[in-house]
């Protein structure tokens, strides 16, 4: 991959969508970035609490990203994202399925979803569905499935360094 920078011309062939279709194929050693505010980590670590997840959890694929991209305007609705770390997630650590504790016996599956965005081709999300179907439309779970999925994740980080870039 080219050397990072933001201002030149391998930046946006990489990062920018540039007419590439979807990539549905995802590579087990494959990571995911996501952005986290600095100010809610505890000990340098992530809480689980501060893990947004009211709707598709926004990531970049490391296939097509560089970690920091995740915190350029182009791979942020325009805006820059001082004051944020970038989490290093494998996707082994995303689980594939979460049940509920409520007797319904219902069962929330997990899938990633390649959904780039014109100025962010690397841009992917987390989804969660009650069928298995990735191609279905996100689902907001449960509370208890949301708490389970942030603890699982967290249960991860907390033994992987948060990834932290200062100003070029």
């Amino acid at each position: 991959m080219p050397i990072y920078s933001p201002d030149g011309p391998e930046y946006r062939e990489r990062v920018h969508r540039n007419g590439r279709p979807v990539d549905t194929n995802f590579e087990a050693g494959e990571r995911l970035f996501r952005r986290y505010p600095k100010e809610a980590l505890l000990n340098g670590k992530p809480v689980p609490l501060a893990m947004a997840m009211n709707e598709e959890i926004s990531m970049n694929r490391s296939k097509y990203s560089e970690p920091q991209d995740v915190l350029e305007p182009d791979c942020c609705d325009g805006t820059a994202r001082p004051g944020h770390v970038v989490l290093d997630i494998h996707l082994s650590d995303i689980p594939d399925e979460i049940s509920t504790d409520d007797r319904t016996g219902r069962l929330f599956r997990f899938h990633i979803a390649h959904t780039p965005l014109e100025a962010c081709y690397a841009h992917s999300e987390v989804r969660c569905t009650q069928r298995g179907d990735p191609a279905t439309a996100h689902q907001e779970p449960p509370k208890q499935v949301r708490n389970k999925f942030r603890a699982e994740l967290a249960r991860h980080l907390a033994n992987r360094a948060v990834l932290e870039f200062g100003p070029a």
